[in-house]
């Protein structure tokens, strides 16, 4: 019996959080693992396994102080932190998911870059394994941070077809047709130059929205857009109204400038809407041939891209056939088996 401690603080999060969800349910079943989740007590009580309350702060000093107390008590046999900010005075054999460099590459401050330099430095030298999503973000571990290649184990997040493939309620008749962004709104997602885009575009799309849905961090910056007709800003939405919202889209446009992996896409082609992506960082390795490739500093080449798809119903459906194909490789039962296998090794 294998006695493992999970730290699911951030299970209502969005990208990890999703992480953490998805991986979780398939773990606890596995025979032979005593797992003890890491959390909010509350936020955790659908999960059976022991669970122990952890009220400290992402990225905080109390995170380092008090977490190790909790973990010295229990004493796992292995710790399994799914994003890099681990509790480094924890005890016995660490496990950490790494999924980008997204906060070295685009730091919102000096100290936060040097925050996060320091910890994923620290942490990948104390784990005995560290999980990534992609391929891309190995070469950036062992490029960036100096992590031996030997100690990375590429993991891919999973995409629940299931709940996108579903039947959703159909587009309301009397809105116009739309292209959809799902996605944080912050420098590293690009979305100005989505905007850019879509406004070269639009005399050859006729009847269309630009329909925006994230928390958005630039609202200076998109101010001047707000109060357009034809671009919507939903800001956060819940996880439930996302199914609809891909499936109801005309096509789905993804023009980040890094991505550890890129599961917006893989959500928008198993709801059985066709894609346009950014050729950066790891979305390549993500979306394969199922998907348009632009350059993300090329706003010109996305209008381009948009125009002829959504003029294009032959190569929309040929995308969508791809993008059904391609999202069968990603699941996160195979996710879940991949990290059990980290476990027993």
């Amino acid at each position: 019996m294998i006695r493992l401690g999970f730290d699911a603080r951030m299970i209502r999060h969005s990208g990890i959080g999703t992480y953490i969800r998805s991986v979780l349910p398939r773990i606890l079943k596995e025979d032979g693992l005593d797992v003890t989740l890491y959390g909010d007590l509350g936020r955790l009580a659908d999960y059976s396994a022991r669970k122990v309350l952890a009220p400290f702060p992402i990225y905080s000093l109390r995170e380092q102080i008090f977490f190790p107390v909790l973990l010295r008590r229990d004493r796992p046999d292995l710790f399994h932190s799914p994003h890099y900010n681990a509790p480094l005075g924890c005890p016995g054999r660490l496990i950490v998911t790494i999924h980008d460099l997204i906060h070295l590459r685009f730091p919102p401050s000096r100290p936060a870059y040097l925050y996060a330099r320091g910890m994923i430095e620290a942490v990948s030298r104390k784990a005995r394994v560290v999980i990534t999503d992609s391929w891309n973000t190995l070469r950036d571990l062992t490029a960036v941070i100096g992590v031996p290649e030997k100690k990375i184990r590429v993991i891919s997040p999973g995409v629940d077809a299931a709940l996108f493939s579903a039947s959703a309620p159909p587009p309301d008749p009397d809105a116009p047709p739309y292209i959809l962004y799902v996605g944080n709104v912050r420098p590293a997602k690009n979305v100005m130059t989505l905007i850019e885009a879509f406004l070269r575009a639009k005399p050859r799309l006729g009847e269309c929205r630009l329909v925006i849905a994230g928390k958005n961090t630039m609202e200076e910056a998109t101010r001047p857009y707000s109060s357009r007709e034809d671009i919507r800003f939903l800001g956060e939405v819940p996880p439930s109204s996302l199914p609809g919202l891909y499936r109801n889209a005309r096509l789905f446009v993804f023009p980040s400038l890094y991505e550890g992996f890129g599961l917006p896409p893989l959500e928008a082609m198993a709801s059985g809407t066709p894609v346009i992506s950014s050729n950066a960082a790891s979305l390549p390795e993500a979306v394969g041939d199922a998907a348009l490739l632009f350059d993300p500093g090329n706003s010109g080449e996305l209008a381009e891209k948009i125009a002829v798809l959504w003029n294009d119903a032959g190569l929309r459906e040929d995308l969508v056939k791809k993008g059904r194909s391609r999202v069968e490789h990603f699941t996160w039962e195979r996710t879940a088996e991949e990290i059990l296998k980290v476990y027993r090794e």
